[in-house]
């Protein structure tokens, strides 16, 4: 896949914490954060919509700016 976008699984790499996790991009009837599905109107979810493979994305969030570079964008397993 190309770019991410809703029905994506998103392996990223949080730059501050140097941690690997993966988002499942979906509409927002299907969040479920503990699940790691984050909506696409999420800050998350906006921040990944349309990143490419090895983009740094920067997500706003109440304790500051979080930068999460792509690793991988796959079709999401959602069964």
């Amino acid at each position: 896949t190309d770019a991410a976008g809703i029905g994506n699984t998103v392996r990223v790499f949080d730059m501050e914490y140097e941690e690997e996790d993966e988002y499942t991009i979906v509409g927002s009837t299907e969040a479920d954060p503990a699940k790691l599905h984050v909506s696409n109107e999420s800050p998350v979810g906006k921040a990944l919509l349309g990143a490419h493979l090895g983009e740094i994305v920067k997500v706003s969030a109440p304790t500051g700016v979080i930068q999460l570079k792509v690793l991988e964008i796959k079709k999401a397993n959602l069964a």
